[in-house]
């Protein structure tokens, strides 16, 4: 298959910031300072892909879409790659852990700025300073089964309760307690406080700067899934080399596909994150490029020379080595549905598919 020509581009470099503390200035803005190489990498990764939906790392998938957190919850439950269960099975982010909790402060920060100040939509508690994350009160005093409070001694007793946590009484949508060593409430939280209709706050919000406040279920804003998935899509068309690059500055390499069940999840990573502009098959939006070409003359194998381990499935009448531009083609793109194409990974730009690390 012979693809339409696209636009040359020129050599991508990624450059990852030195980030330091800006201190207050007159506006009034704070910014904060990214933690960990996992947050610059995302940066460096993130600032490449125009789709504004959707942030990722190796551990954690941010979806800016508000919404009230049954619905983050729900959603979260098909972002269940790379789990070894059935599929439905992903949750809300679990952060049980410093380490972890920086990860995903430093995601939001990515996907929503890193500054906080006294204008209206950057307010404290502004929705988008927010987003939900697994933890829920699973025992409440306030409105116990057989508790007859007013709401007037619900909001009593909350006073008394405020910043006070008893960690048995959260726990996780994985269904894991909460850590006794380790939760990170900001400045008198939880405070339990009701609404006027008596519901309480059973649910739980992290700020971007990382620290936690307890909330009504019916609020909305953006929520953050446990992500246990081998690949990392990135939108944003390039040549192969290029992608490659790319996914090394991230500290990422280029995707290698070894077994079905790699395929079957590379093809659902693609519809995750990569939005479906057209229905045409030859859309180059349709197909990413993975870490695999025939250049060595040994058959397809992965970039480093590892083999790619499986019965390819290439779409139809693929591969056909197709000549143009004094080649033929060699590289390998990967569509919706997990067929392989060959095609000319220096001359045609597509949008590419990166691995964690830890997959390799």
């Amino acid at each position: 298959m012979i693809d339409s020509k696209a636009v040359k581009m020129p050599l991508f470099r990624v450059i990852l910031p030195v980030l330091a503390f800006i201190s207050p200035t007159t506006n009034g803005l704070i910014t904060w300072p990214l933690k960990t190489t996992v947050g610059l990498q995302a940066e460096a990764l993130n600032n490449l892909t125009g789709n504004r939906n959707v942030y990722a790392t190796c551990n954690y998938v941010l979806f800016t879409e508000h919404v009230d957190y049954p619905t983050a919850a729900k959603r979260c439950q098909d972002v269940s790659l790379g789990k070894t269960t059935t599929v439905g099975s992903g949750t809300l982010a679990t952060i049980d852990n410093e380490q972890k909790n920086n990860e995903l402060s430093d995601l939001m920060k990515v996907a929503f700025g890193p500054s906080v100040g006294p204008e209206i939509d950057r307010k404290k508690y502004h929705d988008e300073n927010w987003c939900w994350i697994g933890l829920h009160k699973i025992a409440n005093l306030l409105n116990a089964p057989g508790s007859e409070l007013t709401l007037a001694q619900m909001k009593s007793a909350a006073k008394k309760m405020k910043g006070k946590s008893t960690t048995s009484d959260w726990m996780w949508e994985d269904m894991s307690p909460a850590n006794d060593d380790w939760m990170n409430w900001d400045n008198d939280q939880p405070d339990q406080y009701p609404d006027n209709d008596m519901n309480t706050q059973n649910h739980v919000r992290m700020y971007k700067k990382g620290l936690w406040d307890d909330s009504f279920d019916y609020k909305t804003s953006p929520f953050a899934c446990d992500y246990t998935g081998k690949y990392i899509l990135v939108e944003t068309k390039m040549t192969v080399s290029n992608a490659e690059q790319a996914c090394a500055a991230a500290g990422l390499t280029l995707a290698k596909v070894r077994s079905v069940s790699d395929n079957e999840e590379l093809a659902q990573a693609i519809n995750l994150f990569i939005p479906q502009e057209s229905e045409e098959e030859w859309d180059a939006a349709n197909w990413v490029w993975i870490g695999v070409n025939d250049l060595a003359g040994q058959g397809y194998i992965h970039f480093d020379g590892e083999e790619v381990g499986f019965n390819i499935p290439w779409y139809r009448n693929q591969p056909d080595h197709a000549p143009n531009f004094g080649t033929v083609e060699h590289y390998v793109a990967v569509n919706r549905v997990g067929s392989w194409d060959d095609s000319f990974g220096q001359h045609h730009e597509r949008p590419f598919a990166c691995m964690c690390s830890d997959s390799e």
